[in-house]
């Protein structure tokens, strides 16, 4: 069984921004993304993946993703925020539903889009990092008007191995 999940490429800028805060973390190596939907296995095969993502993301529109500064999943998740307005939720919504009905379970916790900079931390690298980020602030706004797919790589890594355009 493939494991795949699908996420929002950044612009160049932020992406180098943050990829640069994930590499000093040591975060896994997938590029600087926002998840639209966590890991999910898929029995079938991946060209029918693809074509119930070209089929869903037809009815869905570009729209913008903004978000600022930084926040946290307790002492052991570090990340830049973004917000959650209404189109990205409905684009979220709508890719979720699309995949629950050909089989792949909702994520039970709530949706909370973010850029993930250090994951797995120990209290202690948790307050190393949140000390070395103090001056990193980041604000962005941009059009999102595609989604990516990425699979789970032989090698062990997150590769993207397609963009669907809305």
């Amino acid at each position: 069984m493939a494991k795949f999940f699908l996420g929002i490429r950044l612009p160049k800028e932020l992406e180098k921004e943050c990829e640069a805060w994930r590499r000093k973390f040591r975060a896994p190596r997938t590029v600087a993304h926002i998840t639209l939907i966590p890991p999910f296995g898929w029995e079938s095969e991946e060209t029918d993946l693809l074509k119930l993502l070209k089929e869903t993301v037809q009815g869905i529109k570009p729209f913008l993703v903004r978000g600022s500064g930084l926040g946290s999943f307790g002492r052991r998740v570090l990340f830049v925020n973004v917000e959650l307005n209404e189109d990205f939720k409905t684009a979220q919504d709508q890719l979720a539903k699309a995949l629950e009905r050909a089989g792949i379970p909702r994520e039970r916790r709530p949706y909370r889009p973010h850029i993930t900079l250090a994951t797995r931390l120990t209290p202690q690298q948790f307050d190393r990092y949140q000390k070395e980020t103090a001056g990193f602030s980041p604000e962005y706004a941009f059009e999102c008007n595609s989604i990516s797919l990425f699979c789970f790589s032989p090698e062990g890594r997150w590769v993207e191995t397609a963009k669907l355009a809305l």
